[in-house]
């Protein structure tokens, strides 16, 4: 089912269309507990949400990337991410009421605060045209709204400045600690808590867990850490909270109490991958007693962090809350790897990957074009003429599509092409190169 080896110019096309047929097959088969032919050929894949439309998806990326026209460079990593993404984002479109975000690099920079204009702008006119969105975030600050609103300082101004109505941003919700702490944004923007038995009654219910089990599981976490600390020469601190427990650079007074060792100012990936998946094999095979609360233990690309529940509850939480179908909702984040935290959300939603705030803000903004929506009003745009289905030009042998948005290249020069985090990222789209907004998808 691999044709990317073959030279023919529909070679492309024909594989996405076998493996969309996989996928079709692969959500009967899981919807009769049987084994599918995907599931044989990739026994760790998980479950499908939706259809995806990946042939079209494909279409359209060739399109503006002419990736088929390649004889030397195989597609790489992240154009597949990207090609099916741009699928999800068209399975999910003409339904979607709720999406979730991660916080750290999909809505503003790792460690720092919101301040990107033209996503909050998207996000409001999400709001304004009833969709729910949540920040579901590893940030663990109890019930402390000033220190989320901090966070968040940029976003919930726009909601001022574009005078929404408290209906409508009482549609944007903050999920803190993963799971642990719900918060609903209120009156002249500010985020005010969630009774817990308002959201626990009929999904997960986080709040009502046994607080000795809680205290037990980041017990065991916290052993773990330490003996990584000692064992891998970590000059490095431990942050302990009522649902979360995390590793941190130790500072300069780190120095003295592990003279030969590393990560006083800043800990080396690896060695936080190492600490992450220590913890996550403790936590799983303690006997005396085992830990049967959820958790998640995950490098946060400074710290590692173990904490009570993990994004699946969280999603799972507010779909029972509001209501909403786990196909008409979305999450998008950027870490879907091992030792990521939003790799569990796949098991109960859609899921988008990004790797920054500027791909979050160019995938919305197809979003918006697939939903029918101006990008500039937020209102209902014009109908657009539903783009012809491919024909094969015997000319040159290619497929002819009509012109779409999808954003150009901008090249991440010195990271390994194979990352997730590096190679060619469509999210940043030269200003010389405008293209026509997205036409909706054939019915």
């Amino acid at each position: 089912y691999h044709g990317f080896a073959l030279e023919l110019p529909d070679t492309y096309v024909t594989t996405m269309k076998k493996l969309e047929k996989l996928v079709d097959d692969h959500r009967i088969a899981q919807d009769k507990q049987e084994v599918s032919t995907l599931k044989k050929l990739v026994p760790s894949v998980g479950l499908f949400h939706t259809p995806l439309p990946l042939a079209e998806a494909w279409s359209r990326y060739d399109l503006k990337y002419s990736v088929s026209g390649r004889r030397h460079v195989a597609p790489s990593f992240n154009e597949v991410r990207h090609t099916l993404n741009l699928a999800q984002v068209m399975a999910c479109a003409s339904d979607l009421e709720m999406i979730c975000f991660d916080g750290d690099q999909t809505l503003y920079s790792d460690g720092g605060n919101f301040s990107y204009k033209p996503l909050a702008n998207i996000i409001c006119m999400l709001l304004e045209n009833n969709v729910n969105v949540v920040l579901i975030t590893a940030a663990g600050y109890g019930y402390d709204s000033s220190k989320y609103e901090t966070r968040l300082s940029g976003l919930l101004a726009a909601f001022v400045e574009n005078e929404l109505s408290p209906e409508i941003i009482g549609r944007f919700y903050v999920l803190g600690g993963e799971c642990n702490y719900l918060l609903r944004c209120g009156e002249d923007a500010h985020l005010v808590k969630v009774p817990d038995e308002d959201w626990s009654q009929s999904g997960p219910a986080p709040r009502s867990w046994n607080d000795k089990e809680c205290q037990h599981l980041l017990d065991v976490a916290e052993e773990s850490l330490r003996n990584s600390m000692v064992d891998l020469k970590l000059r490095a601190k431990i942050l302990r909270k009522p649902r979360g427990i995390g590793l941190l650079p130790g500072g300069p007074e780190s120095v003295s109490a592990t003279p030969s060792g590393h990560g006083s100012l800043k800990l080396k990936k690896e060695a936080l991958d190492e600490v992450v998946l220590r913890a996550q094999h403790a936590l799983s095979t303690h006997k005396e007693p085992p830990i049967e609360l959820p958790f998640c233990a995950f490098n946060g690309g400074s710290d590692a962090w173990i904490d009570v529940g993990n994004k699946c509850i969280g999603v799972e939480a507010m779909q029972a809350y509001l209501g909403v179908q786990k196909a008409r909702s979305i999450h998008v984040g950027d870490q879907f790897l091992k030792t990521g935290n939003d790799v569990a959300a796949r098991t109960c939603s859609p899921c988008i990957w990004i790797i920054s705030p500027k791909e979050t803000l160019k995938v919305l903004e197809i979003l918006l074009g697939l939903m029918g929506l101006d990008e500039l009003s937020g209102k209902r745009a014009p109908p657009t003429p539903t783009p012809k289905s491919p024909k094969l030009d015997p000319t040159n042998r290619g497929f002819n599509f009509p012109e779409l948005a999808i954003p150009s290249s901008n090249h991440s020069k010195g990271q390994d092409a194979l990352s997730p985090r590096s190679g060619d990222s469509f999210i940043n789209r030269a200003a010389s190169d405008e293209v026509p907004p997205l036409p909706l998808p054939p019915n």
